[in-house]
């Protein structure tokens, strides 16, 4: 795409001006974090003014325009033409629907993994910013007075729905051992999950989840879906050549991220999660945390790190620091903004 030239001039400023449009839901992750969340990390910057905007007002005092996920389509187009000036984004992008439309009248979509950015960058710019929670420290629960045999799921329905059978059967063994599993989710407006392995459902709501998911042993972020005998089956079926016994056959959502492990990591709760994705960036080398695959690999991380107190903070602290460094929101804001200026700059 070829941007307007008049988007060249806005970094020539002291400040850059960007305004976050869209009634905000901080109960929806992706309204909490990109807009409401992003929008004050990028305006504790000092070269930039950032805020938010429930209604487009008549005057507009920005440089950067960034629409929340599912804007209406209508109100976008009406506000692209009549903003020709002003660098437009969208956040999480998708092809379903009025999304490719609206991806259409973007400059670019604020997205929240290298998996979502490989898949939507064959429609549009796109820019990285992980979906940093901010948490208080004083959610942390001290080591001693945590529960022993606790594992704990956080996040979407969808993915204890289709949990991986491997997993599946390794949780139903702990479980039958004494270990509890509690899933925090939105069981209200989704329904219960009737996987047999929870012990306990847990309604996510934004004033006690944190203090929920710090009352854990483990947390374990499973990322796969349709796996089991099924999907090999059909994997099989569909391949040319027959697929070797030992390949891995994975599917995951193009918005795959690792947000739901970074939670546990600043709580300082240990993670076990599978191969694949954005998840190997802090827990690839096994030094904080697990990545498994086989029903044996789940069952016995589970029960290693909820059995051995010093191998769970150990995980729990080296996590809770290398999400730190790695993870700042200050410096995720100030590579955006300069990925943005070289973009405009370069024009690539």
């Amino acid at each position: 795409m070829t941007l307007n030239p008049k988007t060249k001039n806005i970094f020539k400023k002291d400040k850059i001006n960007i305004a976050f449009f869209g009634k905000l839901n901080l109960s929806n992750g992706s309204d909490r974090i990109f807009c409401h969340t992003f929008s004050k990390f990028l305006d504790k910057l000092e070269d930039c003014n950032s805020e938010e905007i429930k209604n487009i007002p008549d005057k507009i005092n920005c440089d950067i325009a960034i629409f929340k996920k599912n804007f209406p389509f209508k109100i976008l187009k009406k506000f692209s033409k009549e903003n020709k000036h002003l660098l437009i984004g969208i956040i999480n992008p998708s092809d379903k629907n009025d999304g490719l439309k609206c991806i259409k009248l973007a400059d670019f979509a604020i997205v929240g993994s290298v998996e979502e950015k490989a898949y939507y960058s064959k429609y549009i710019k796109c820019f990285i910013y992980p979906l940093i929670e901010e948490v208080d420290e004083k959610y942390i629960k001290d080591f001693n007075i945590r529960p022993k045999k606790q594992i704990c799921y956080h996040g979407n329905k969808q993915h204890i729905d289709f949990i991986n059978i491997n997993l599946e059967k390794a949780l139903l063994r702990l479980t039958s051992e004494g270990y509890r599993f509690k899933a925090i989710y939105d069981f209200k407006g989704l329904g219960k999950c009737k996987k047999k392995f929870i012990t306990e459902h847990i309604q996510w709501e934004n004033d006690t989840w944190l203090k929920e998911i710090a009352d854990s042993t483990v947390g374990i972020c499973p990322t796969t879906h349709y796996t089991g005998l099924i999907r090999n089956s059909l994997a099989k079926f569909i391949s040319r050549n027959r697929i070797m016994r030992n390949d891995y056959v994975l599917q995951y959502k193009n918005t795959s991220n690792a947000s739901r492990a970074f939670i546990f990591h600043q709580l300082k709760i240990p993670v076990i999660t599978e191969i694949g994705g954005s998840m190997h960036h802090l827990l690839g080398d096994e030094k904080c945390g697990y990545i498994c695959y086989s029903e044996n690999s789940w069952y016995s991380s589970i029960k290693r790190i909820c059995m051995d107190d010093n191998l769970n903070k150990e995980f729990s602290e080296k996590a809770y620091y290398l999400m730190k460094n790695l993870y700042d929101p200050k410096k995720w804001c100030e590579r955006f903004l300069n990925e943005i200026r070289y973009w405009i700059k370069n024009d690539y």
